[in-house]
């Protein structure tokens, strides 16, 4: 496989990993390609023009037919618009497949945890704290199954991944709340003054 200026730049842009981990759009991957030509990224001094769409549509193409990344059809909702959802493909390096799943398995349970934790901030008054307990039981063996495949001393690259399982196993350990009792349809039922008739 030749590798391009183009073909260098993409694949430097599928291996980012910032906020959002990959797998990675094609407009995600052209806005990536935008602003690290625009905010003169340094790893990006070969860029001297933003891509078109179909260039970068082409170079990954050309990639994924020689084995370099995979692509993954994902329905997604419409982000914004009411618009109706589509199919997208996400594209992330071969050699990365592993790596990127374990990152967003961690990421996700990490966010759940921390969530039924310390709930959500909003407005000053925290929401959607805890879970029910046979649910925080199956999060704790989901934890300790990803601390043993996260462990330094069997694979290398996933520090970032075990320090969040320990983090979690100790938010599990310190006690989850129970969820928010919720109302029932009794309570809210508007209360009528009947007369009583003798």
């Amino acid at each position: 496989m030749k590798i391009t200026i183009n073909r260098k730049l993409t694949l430097l842009a599928l291996a980012e990993t910032g906020d959002d981990l990959p797998p990675y759009s094609a407009s995600s991957i052209a806005y990536m390609l935008s602003n690290a030509f625009n905010y003169k990224w340094p790893r990006y001094e070969e860029l001297k023009s933003i891509p078109s769409k179909q260039q970068i549509h082409r170079t990954l193409r050309d990639l994924w037919r020689d084995g370099a990344i995979v692509g993954t059809r994902i329905k997604e909702d419409a982000s914004y618009g009411g618009g109706l959802p589509c199919w997208v493909i996400r594209y992330q390096l071969s050699s990365k497949i592993e790596y990127n799943f374990m990152a967003a398995t961690c990421n996700a349970l990490h966010r759940k945890i921390d969530k039924a934790k310390h709930g959500v901030n909003f407005f000053g008054c925290v929401i959607d704290m805890g879970l029910p307990p046979d649910e925080v039981a199956a999060l704790s063996i989901e934890v300790k199954r990803l601390l043993q495949k996260t462990h330094p001393d069997k694979v290398q690259g996933f520090g970032e991944q075990f320090k969040q399982m320990i983090q979690c196993r100790d938010w599990i350990k310190s006690g989850i709340p129970l969820p928010a009792p919720t109302h029932s349809t009794e309570q809210h039922q508007p209360k009528t003054n009947r007369l009583k008739n003798d």
